[in-house]
């Protein structure tokens, strides 16, 4: 079936790290979906439902290893992600996110991002301590959050993967069709565009094969979950788990107050006053 986003023209950053960035809404009506048995058809109900997303709450969860690779070399030390979550509000409508970071493996670090205005806000206080550094949206970090999931609706829909039907499943709260397929590292990564480059295990010169998992509702045939296992260097692979929720939800992202706000090395001057974007 055909995907459509609904998306801003101003591009911007999309969450941090890990995310990246996903999930959307079929709509809410009175008439129940239809029931569904071709994994093929599953999954592209729920790439679709990416074009009905407005705003969306992300929950995530890490588990397993990657490879600290530094200067590029391979081989690297095995870095625990045990326990890292990620929590985020998506504004689509307005291209604008807030995210929380948290690994407590990894001496409890914190990162923090806010994106809005054309501005993303970042804070790590184990490097920035309690002062955001801004910078022009765009670029490394993330990107557009309607681009990634463009790419990752794109992605879902294509009708070359071969999804395998899985057990029905409770996911979000509900009751839930569940599929999977494998795909080569590479083709996720340049599917999710900027924001793959930034998810530990899809970034940089990562080979082999991801699992991914997906999780739709059978109220609405909204995608609800997403996991990945990614080969990632460690002893034990890295899985990523994301939850959908709040889809279509009122959200409001303001920029951090102004007293805060340092702008980075060659930044556009000096930080504009808090604004917000709400959608509702």
């Amino acid at each position: 079936m055909p995907v459509r986003i609904r998306r801003s023209a101003s591009p911007l950053l999309v969450v941090g790290a890990m995310v990246s960035l996903i999930a959307g809404a079929c709509g809410s009506g009175s008439t129940a979906a239809p029931t569904l048995t071709d994994p093929v058809e599953i999954l592209q109900a729920g790439a679709a439902s990416l074009g009905e997303m407005k705003s969306v709450h992300l929950r995530g969860v890490m588990e397993g290893e990657m490879s600290l690779d530094i200067g590029g070399a391979g081989g690297g030390a095995p870095l625990p992600l045990k326990g890292t979550t990620l929590d985020a509000d998506v504004d689509v409508v307005g291209n604008a996110l807030s995210a929380d970071l948290m690994a407590p493996a990894l001496l409890n670090l914190r990162v923090s991002l806010i994106v809005v205005d054309g501005a993303s806000y970042l804070r790590a206080p184990i490097l920035t301590g309690d002062s955001w550094v801004r910078q022009p949206a765009g670029g490394g970090i993330g990107g557009d959050p309607g681009a990634a999931l463009e790419g990752l609706a794109a992605f879902l829909a294509r009708p070359e993967l071969q999804p395998e039907k899985l057990p029905d499943v409770r996911c979000a709260g509900t009751d839930c069709y569940s599929v999977q397929f494998t795909v080569p590292v590479q083709e996720l990564r340049d599917a999710l565009g900027a924001l793959g480059d930034s998810i530990p295990g899809l970034s940089g010169n990562a080979v082999g094969d991801a699992t991914v998992t997906v999780g739709v509702r059978k109220d609405n045939l909204q995608l609800a979950t997403l996991s990945l296992e990614v080969p990632a260097g460690g002893t034990t692979p890295l899985t990523i788990n994301l939850e959908l929720t709040k889809v279509n939800e009122p959200v409001t992202i303001e920029a951090p107050p102004a007293d805060q706000v340092k702008d980075a090395p060659g930044g556009s001057g000096p930080a504009p006053a808090p604004t917000s974007q709400t959608t509702g």
